[in-house]
């Protein structure tokens, strides 16, 4: 590609990094927080009175799991899980809005802020991110 100016060449390098941002860094983010629902929510206890619907329709299910840039460098990555108008999502991770009594009622299940450290401090946001630019042509240096 040949550009004419700055502006087009830091035009075109700002779509290319938001580019994968939001869909190589968004996938791996969505799939760690899938990790990070399995061990601080599903793995914590088995129900016995309702069967959980994990990847199909529950807080796994891809369809439950928005992956959207809210700045041109800032992908968002948030569990959307609704139940008849109430945001499963908030009430698992708050333990706060049950509608009946069980073990954990009342208890934190933080998945979403133990996928955000898993993502501050790991580093695999840099290298999918570094990953990504290189699979578009980019000559990208650490």
């Amino acid at each position: 590609m040949d550009f004419n100016n700055l502006t087009d060449l830091m035009k075109q390098l700002d779509e290319q990094i938001a580019e994968t941002l939001k869909v190589d860094v968004g996938n791996t983010a969505k799939e760690i927080m899938k990790d990070k629902i399995q061990e601080e929510v599903y793995s914590v206890y088995s129900p016995t009175v309702y069967q959980r619907q994990g990847e199909h329709g529950g807080l796994t299910d891809d369809e439950n799991i928005e992956v959207r840039m809210i700045a041109k460098d800032t992908v968002s990555i948030e569990s959307k899980r609704m139940d008849d108008g109430r945001n499963v999502s908030e009430i698992v991770e708050t333990g706060q809005g049950y509608q009946y009594s069980f073990p954990y009622a009342g208890v934190a299940r933080p998945f979403t802020e133990a996928t955000r450290e898993e993502l501050e401090n790991s580093g695999v946001v840099e290298a999918i991110l570094y990953k990504g630019l290189r699979k578009k042509g980019l000559d990208v240096q650490k």
